[in-house]
């Protein structure tokens, strides 16, 4: 019984010692130190390792273009950072879930995209929240111009949301427009310069 005692704490030091030699799954990597045993390969196109099953991976001919119009966000990736001529959608699968909210120099339209010496470009790279934009002098202006003066009066009451680059100017909303469990809004958006009505509503249908 004694020498049994005796051998089970031997066994298990060098089953801990084979463990601790064992090479861990995925350790190889390439030249670019990606982990080629878990899928992973290097893409040029986005300077990155990635698995081509999760995010595409564009081809150099893919980024040729000729106007604005060809390009588009590359529509693989939940927050695109390039874009690509539209040709060449369908090589493509949209993701089904994304966890981020909101990434700032991302190309969330084909506006966001433009074709520069021939070459589809992310036009948000670079973008910054410190960028000067649109003053609220600028958005009241617009805001005089649009239906939220014809049906209401703006107040001096306002805020701008960084994300979506827009101003929000509370509304006192004239009593023939007026809606229960509403708090309306004169919202101007500074990409497009143009003003509508967010009625903010609780609990009541437009």
């Amino acid at each position: 019984m004694r020498r049994e005692i005796i051998l089970i704490p031997i066994i298990a030091l060098l089953f801990i010692a084979g463990c601790a030699t064992e090479k861990p799954i995925g350790g190889e990597t390439d030249e670019h130190g990606c982990l080629s045993a878990a899928g992973y390969t290097w893409c040029e196109s986005k300077q990155k390792c990635l698995r081509t099953w999760e995010e595409g991976c564009p081809s150099e001919q893919e980024f040729a273009c000729e106007t604005d119009d060809d390009c588009i966000p590359l529509p693989s990736d939940c927050h695109p950072m390039i874009c690509i001529n539209k040709e060449y959608e369908s090589n493509y699968k949209k993701p089904e879930i994304c966890t981020e909210i909101f990434a700032l120099e991302a190309a969330y339209n084909p506006e966001d995209c433009g074709c520069v010496e021939n070459k589809c470009v992310n036009k948000n790279l670079g973008r910054s929240f410190e960028e000067e934009g649109m003053t609220f002098e600028e958005a009241r202006t617009i805001a005089e111009d649009s239906e939220c003066t014809e049906k209401g009066v703006l107040t001096d009451t306002s805020f701008y949301n960084e994300f979506t680059r827009t101003w929000w100017i509370d509304l006192e909303m004239k009593d023939e427009f007026k809606l229960d469990y509403c708090n309306p809004a004169c919202v101007v958006n500074e990409k497009t310069k143009t003003a509508e009505i967010n009625w903010r509503c609780t609990g009541a249908v437009i």
